[in-house]
C-alpha cells in the first residue's frame, strides 16, 4: 500500500495538485474580496464574530503504516479507523453501546442476535450478514485489540432472515459493548483499502498525504466536514509541534507526559478504561483482613493522585467500573478521603498503640508495608510516593520499592510484595474477573464467595451492580485508584460541540 500511496502522490505533484493551506484558502479569499478598501477601521460587529465553522480537517497519519484496519500497527493510524469503517456498535460517552450497523442487538444467555441496518458499502453494494461474519472472523484472527475483545466468541452464522447469530462461550450481558470491530466487504480484508460502510473513503492524495472524502452513500448525513487531509507524520512525538504550527488541526494523546493541551485552544477529555489499582497480597498478615484493606482505601486521597500524580488526566474511582458507566447512573461516585473512618477501623483491629514516630504497633513491632511499583512509569511512581505519604498519616509505614518491569513482574509472580500499583486496560464490558482470585492478574488476591457469586450473576444478567459494588467495598480484594483520561486537542471551531470516546475520538464528527 505504501507504494500505491507514493505513486498517487507523484501523480498529484505532476498534475499540480494543491495542498490545503497553500496560499489563500477559500475563506481567506472571500475575506480578501469582501474587505472594504476605503477604511482601515475595525468593524466592532465583525471583531466579535466567532471563527468560521470548519469544512475540512487535517489529521496526522503514518505513511509507513497501512490504512487497512486489520494490518495497521501504529496508534496514529488506528485512531482513524472509525472514519473509514463502522462497526456493529460503538460506545457512547457513558460507555453504553449504541447501534451503528446493527439495527438491534439482543443478548440472551450465550447467544447474541444482531439485526442489521439496510445500508450500503461505499461502493454501493448492500451490507449482508455474510459480510459481518467474514469481518468478525478476520477480527478474531487478527493481531489487534478486537481479537482480545472477541475471545468469548465461539462461532457466528447467518440465519434465514439475514440476522447474524453470535454464539458465546459464556454468557455476557454487556457483549454489545465489544462489537466495534470494523465491518468490511466480504473478500476485501487483504486489500490496501478494504471496502467499508464508512463516513469517509480514500479518494486520492494531495502533496503531503492522503485525501478522505465524505461518503455520499453513508447512512447518516455529514453536516460540514466534507474533506479530511491526512498529513504525513511518522513521529508521534512531533504532534504537539505540528498542532502549534497548524500543519494539523487535531491530535489525540493518552499519555500525560505528551500533553498537547497548551498547543491548541480546544481540549476535550476522553474517559478511558485504563484502570490503575492497588494490588493486595492478602496472604500477608494484616492484609488478609478485609477491615485493614478497607482502612487503606479510605486513607487514600484519590483527588491528590488525580491532580498531582496524573496532572488531572485521570478520574478517581472506588469500583472497577468507570464512574461514568451508565449502569452506575444515580449512584454516588465521589471519592472523598475518609481518614477518620480509617483510623477507627484500625483502632478496632487493636492497632491503637503507636511508637515515638506515630507508627502503629502490632505485637510490639511497627506496622510496615512494602509498595511495589514499576520504575519505568512516571505517573505510577508519583502515585506510589503520594500513597506512602497518605498511609503514613494513618500510622502505617510504607517503603516504596521501584523496580524495572522485568524484575517487577517477577516479584509479583513470586508474591514478593505487600502492595503493588498495577494498571490494566479493562474491556468495556467491565469484566474485572482477571483481577479476582483465580484470574490472570491474581498475585495473591483474597477470595470471597459472595463477591464471586455477585460478579458471576452480574456478568450473565447485567443486573445487581449496586449489590456487587457494595460487597466489593466490604472486601476490597484490590483497591481501585483512578481511571486514566486521554485528551483531544484541536485548533478548529465546529458547528456542534466535539465529543470523543475511548473507541472513537471522532464520535460525533457527522455533527461538527
Amino acid at each position: 500500500m505504501r507504494k500505491w500511496i507514493l505513486m498517487l502522490l507523484t501523480v498529484s505533484l505532476v498534475l499540480g495538485g494543491c495542498a490545503p493551506g497553500t496560499g489563500f484558502s477559500d475563506q481567506q479569499l472571500e475575506i480578501a474580496v469582501e474587505e472594504p478598501q476605503t477604511s482601515s477601521a475595525v468593524d466592532p460587529i465583525q471583531e466579535n464574530q466567532p471563527p468560521p465553522i470548519a469544512k475540512e480537517v487535517r489529521l496526522a497519519y503514518n505513511p509507513a503504516d497501512s490504512l487497512n484496519p486489520y494490518q495497521m500497527t501504529t496508534q496514529l493510524n488506528r485512531e482513524l479507523v472509525p472514519l473509514l469503517y463502522d462497526g456493529l456498535t460503538h460506545l457512547g460517552p457513558d460507555f453504553q453501546p449504541e447501534n451503528q450497523l446493527a439495527e438491534e442487538v439482543v443478548v440472551e444467555g450465550n447467544l447474541c442476535t444482531v439485526t442489521l441496518r439496510n445500508v450500503q458499502f461505499s461502493d454501493g453494494t448492500l451490507l449482508s450478514g455474510e459480510d459481518v461474519v467474514y469481518s468478525l472472523n478476520i477480527a478474531r484472527q487478527s493481531d489487534t485489540n478486537w481479537a482480545t475483545a472477541l475471545q468469548n466468541v465461539s462461532s457466528a452464522s447467518v440465519d434465514a432472515e439475514g440476522r447474524v447469530l453470535i454464539q458465546l462461550n459464556r454468557a455476557d450481558a454487556d457483549f454489545a459493548a465489544l462489537m466495534n470491530f470494523p465491518v468490511v466487504q466480504y473478500g476485501t480484508a487483504e486489500a490496501d483499502f478494504p471496502t467499508g460502510v464508512s463516513k469517509y473513503y480514500v479518494s486520492g492524495t494531495w502533496e503531503n498525504g492522503v485525501t478522505l472524502t465524505a461518503n455520499p452513500l453513508y447512512w447518516q448525513e455529514i453536516a460540514n466536514i466534507q474533506h479530511i487531509y491526512l498529513v504525513q507524520s511518522s513521529d508521534p512525538d512531533t504532534l504537539s509541534f505540528n498542532l502549534r504550527t497548524g500543519d494539523i488541526d487535531l491530535a489525540y494523546s493518552e499519555q500525560s507526559d505528551n500533553d498537547m493541551s497548551g498547543s491548541a485552544p480546544v481540549n476535550i477529555q476522553v474517559p478511558l478504561t485504563d484502570f490503575v489499582y492497588l494490588g493486595v497480597n492478602s496472604q500477608q498478615g494484616l492484609l488478609a483482613q478485609p477491615e485493614f484493606r478497607q482502612a487503606i482505601s479510605k486513607a487514600i486521597n484519590r483527588d491528590e493522585l488525580v491532580n498531582t500524580a496524573y496532572v488531572s488526566r485521570a478520574r478517581g474511582a472506588l469500583y472497577p467500573f468507570h464512574p461514568a458507566f451508565w449502569r452506575l447512573e444515580g449512584t454516588d461516585q465521589s471519592t472523598p478521603r475518609q481518614l477518620a473512618q480509617a483510623d477507627r477501623l484500625l483502632d478496632a483491629l487493636g492497632l491503637e498503640e503507636t511508637d515515638e514516630h506515630g507508627i502503629r504497633m502490632r505485637y510490639g513491632q511497627p506496622v510496615q508495608l512494602e509498595l511495589l511499583v514499576n520504575s519505568e512509569n512516571a505517573n505510577r511512581n508519583a502515585a506510589a510516593t503520594l500513597i506512602a505519604e497518605q498511609l503514613r498519616q494513618l500510622g502505617i509505614q510504607v517503603e516504596v520499592v521501584s523496580q524495572p518491569f522485568e524484575q517487577y513482574t517477577a516479584s509479583l509472580s513470586a508474591h514478593n510484595y505487600d502492595l503493588y500499583i498495577g494498571e490494566t486496560r479493562l474491556l468495556p464490558n467491565w469484566d474485572f474477573s482477571l483481577l479476582l482470585s483465580g484470574g490472570t492478574l491474581d498475585f495473591g488476591t483474597a477470595y470471597d464467595q459472595e463477591l464471586a457469586e455477585l460478579e458471576a450473576n452480574y456478568r450473565v444478567t447485567g443486573q445487581g451492580i449496586v449489590s456487587l459494588c457494595a460487597r466489593f467495598q466490604e472486601t476490597f480484594p484490590f483497591i481501585p485508584l483512578v481511571f486514566r483520561t486521554g485528551i483531544v486537542s484541536s485548533n478548529l471551531t465546529f458547528q456542534s460541540e466535539m465529543v470523543a470516546t475511548s473507541q472513537d475520538i471522532f464520535y460525533n464528527i457527522t455533527d461538527w
